[in-house]
């Protein structure tokens, strides 16, 4: 298996769809997903977003996870012989259970509509609930242990409340009978014993065990002898109290024990849950679909988007909509802002009401696409639409379009943007070569091969030779289906002679001299380069002696092609 994911930018689109996860748990599951390599855990990881898609539309059936902590800790201290959990511990891990629990019982009703989802969660058995709820009983929810955990705690803490009213009336008759020599008329604590405030001058009048001085040295804290024995008492009550909350602790957390096969049911099942129900939030926010994964290695994608674009352009509208906000530059990433969703003018940036979307079909037969047109029209944006869907698709993921079909590729290889490393001693066309030699020994079919201005960075008559070479070696060498964006007639012709080439172009508006970033399929695209540097204001004598010296075949070719668009438009 071999995925160029940096390339399509898979880590962003993962931490992008993470957004909607709810739980630590989730969330650490977007950060391991990567393309799957069994087809049986594909299926089902499309066909539970399917259930949950019917479940929350047609059923109204959901289910949501709030204020949950990763049980990790609390399972692996379960999982040591006579442990005790802590109280917050052992509310963690009833919280994750009992929300499980509740999941359960929400998808347990359509069982038959959604089996694969009903197979997340009925091994959790629900005699798991009376353990969860005498944990809630006896635990309050910020994990002090309630009075009524147990008869003796009771007891004892109704004992520690009398004596501790007895000993702080018995201080405030010393301190009343101390006079002058008192600071505060208040009853302190220090080292966990009562004790009262004396004046540092007066600290003979009061006999008793000094516990320490105030910050200012002015307070010395005096235990009264009179006080030293309910104070022991009182400690000795404390202490078994503690002894009391320990036993009880420990009862909850060896029933918890007994429960343990069902505690990690109950942590499995919300992970995956909140890991599914983050993809259909996603789906949802983005109109996407779940694909289909082609047993006959067809790719077919009907009005594709980039979500990585279509994000950056939700950004950028956002910002524009603050109050006093000004459009003054491309929204992220770098220009040109290709796919449709923006365009550079004189007076700024020019946003369209979304992303134009693109719709192709590849099959085992035709199974190359040429992308050619005017620069900036949307074909490296063409390319890597469709290497992030596949690669998601493949994940388990669904995909922002109408419809997808998708083969179970076993590697998605791209070669986009400019490599060039000063360090490593390569130029751009260089750095290409290498990327494609090592693409060259990776490919494994089914594969999905991407060539941004393939031959690109060198002698254009040996560049459109070579590119076109590289695109027919992958195509029966490694019988991998490729999509190749070119500015080189060879390779324009190469598609329009191949019935098994489809030849498509990205549209440019002669009228407006801008680029309509829609993907025309079966005719080559002329690239416009004069026009569009015209354009971005270079100098009218500049344009008109680039065309006198632009190559009468290459005037003929391109005016052919414009002339072709043309009559297809109409």
């Amino acid at each position: 298996m071999s995925f160029s994911l940096e390339t399509l930018e898979y880590s962003r689109l993962l931490e992008l769809v993470s957004r909607n996860a709810q739980t630590p748990m989730g969330l650490e599951r977007f950060a391991d997903l990567r393309p799957m390599t069994n087809r049986l855990e594909l299926d089902r990881d499309l066909a539970v977003i399917s259930e949950t898609i019917v479940l929350n539309e047609e059923k109204q059936v959901t289910w949501s996870f709030s204020g949950l902590q990763d049980p990790t800790d609390a399972v692996a201290v379960l999982n040591i012989k006579n442990a005790t959990l802590e109280p917050t511990l052992l509310l963690e891990v009833s919280r994750v259970c009992s929300q499980a629990l509740f999941a359960r019982s929400s998808i347990q009703p359509e069982k038959e509509v959604a089996p694969t989802l009903w197979s997340i969660v009925e091994n959790i058995p629900p005699t798991l609930l009376g353990v969860l709820e005498k944990i809630n009983k006896k635990l309050l929810p910020g994990g002090e242990i309630d009075d009524s955990a147990s008869p003796e705690l009771a007891r004892i803490r109704r004992e520690i409340s009398s004596q501790r009213a007895r000993l702080t009336k018995s201080l405030e008759s010393v301190m009343r009978a101390s006079g002058d020599a008192i600071q505060d008329d208040i009853v302190t604590l220090r080292n966990d014993r009562f004790v009262i405030p004396v004046k540092a001058d007066f600290r003979g009048k009061v006999v008793g065990v000094a516990h320490g001085f105030s910050s200012s040295g002015q307070t010395v804290f005096v235990e009264p002898l009179e006080a030293i024995e309910a104070n022991n008492e009182l400690q000795n009550l404390k202490g078994k109290e503690e002894r009391e909350i320990a036993r009880i602790l420990f009862e909850l957390t060896e029933q918890l024990r007994e429960q343990l096969p069902a505690i990690q049911a109950a942590v499995a099942a919300v992970a995956e849950l909140d890991f599914i129900k983050a993809k259909v939030e996603f789906a949802r926010s983005y109109k996407a679909f779940v694909p289909d994964i082609s047993e006959n290695e067809t790719l077919e994608l009907i009005d594709a988007r980039h979500p990585l674009l279509e994000e950056s352009l939700r950004t950028a509208d956002l910002k524009k909509s603050e109050p006093g906000a000004i459009a003054t530059g491309f929204p992220s990433g770098s220009p040109p802002y290709e796919g449709g969703v923006a365009a550079a003018s004189a007076d700024g940036v020019v946003l369209s009401s979304g992303i134009v979307p693109s719709s192709f079909s590849l099959t085992r037969d035709k199974s190359v696409m040429i992308i050619s047109g005017a620069n900036a029209g949307g074909k490296t944006v063409v390319l890597k639409t469709a290497g992030l869907l596949s690669l998601m698709a493949i994940s388990g993921l669904p995909v922002p379009a109408t419809s997808a079909k998708v083969p179970f590729y076993r590697s998605i290889l791209a070669d986009i943007g400019d490599h060039q490393s000063l360090s490593a001693n390569l130029s751009t066309f260089s750095s290409h070569m290498s990327n494609i030699a090592d693409m060259m020994s990776e490919c494994t079919s089914p594969s999905l091969v991407l060539l941004d201005e393939a031959g690109t960075g060198t002698d254009p008559e040996e560049g459109s030779a070579l590119g076109v070479s590289i695109v027919d070696h992958f195509r029966r060498a490694c019988r991998a289906q490729v999509i190749a964006s070119t500015h080189y007639r060879g390779l324009k012709i190469y598609a329009a002679n191949d019935p098994n080439v489809i030849n498509a172009s990205v549209e440019f508006d002669e009228k407006t001299l801008r680029p309509t970033y829609r993907l025309l399929l079966g005719l080559a695209g002329a690239s416009s380069g004069i026009q569009i540097a015209s354009r971005f204001g270079i100098l009218p004598e500049v344009i008109e002696n680039a065309r006198q010296n632009l190559d009468i075949s290459a005037q003929d070719a391109e005016s052919y092609l414009l002339k072709l668009q043309t009559e297809t438009k109409q």
